[in-house]
């Protein structure tokens, strides 16, 4: 779903320009009042959606980072204590699995 943004004109770019200048001078009202045309002649008057992640569930979260664990666990870091984490985390994702979350 492409968003459709405003055409640019030579108003809008000037004004992108003389915000940015570092000697330019505005008074804070005035600077606030110029990046919200600005950013309406940019960006539309609703700006641009948010993506939408995808967030994992609690049990997969828990799931590969015990899988992480043991990955690290078998190429030699803390290879007795990140075992038993991963076993404890893959015990935690197993009753969250059985809760139903």
């Amino acid at each position: 779903m492409a968003h459709e943004l405003p055409d640019r004109t030579l108003d809008t770019m000037s004004e992108a320009i003389a915000l940015s200048s570092p000697s330019g001078r505005m008074s804070k009202r005035s600077r606030e009042a110029a990046q919200k045309r600005l950013s309406i002649a940019l960006f539309g008057a609703g700006g641009i959606p948010r993506a939408q992640c995808p967030q994992p569930k609690e049990s997969e979260r828990l799931l590969r980072q015990a899988a992480n664990l043991r990955d690290l666990a078998a190429r030699g870091m803390k290879p007795r204590k990140f075992p038993k984490e991963a076993a404890r985390l893959e015990a935690e994702a197993a009753e969250l699995v059985k809760v139903g979350r």
